[in-house]
């Protein structure tokens, strides 16, 4: 089985169509038996996409992706895994154990929620300041 992850140096490329490398595993029993990294450079986005048929991908682990190479890549039943956020080392350990979903964020601390919940709390203590000036 052949897995690619679109990188950005140690890292889940954000996006696939900007990805300067992929890295490409192959899998025997659960476990990584080769690895190679294979540049997307000069690539355009259906260059890419035809790429990762080429080499057989069965599975693309992936930041952000448009919906039309989503649809491509599944119709020639490539499985997505996409919005996966972290290193792409992490990623492929929790895709060994059968734990990566989509959408899955492996950076400890970091998110979305995370910066609302200091954003609130900042906004609060803006107006506790306020309140205390009247």
């Amino acid at each position: 089985m052949k897995v690619a992850i679109p990188i950005f140096g140690p890292r889940v490329s954000p996006r696939f169509d900007c990805a300067p490398s992929l890295l490409l595993l192959t899998l025997e029993n659960g476990e990584v038996i080769d690895r190679r990294e294979i540049s997307l450079t000069p690539l355009g986005l259906g260059q890419r996409v035809e790429r990762l048929r080429e080499l057989n991908i069965e599975t693309l682990i992936c930041g952000g992706i448009d919906g039309q190479s989503a649809q491509v890549l599944k119709a020639h039943q490539i499985q997505v895994t996409a919005w996966v956020a972290g290193e792409a080392e992490e990623a492929m350990k929790y895709y060994l154990r059968g734990e990566l979903k989509s959408g899955s964020n492996l950076c400890p601390g970091v998110g979305r929620n995370r910066y609302r919940r200091g954003r609130r709390s900042l906004c609060r203590e803006k107006t506790k300041l306020r309140q205390r000036r009247v």
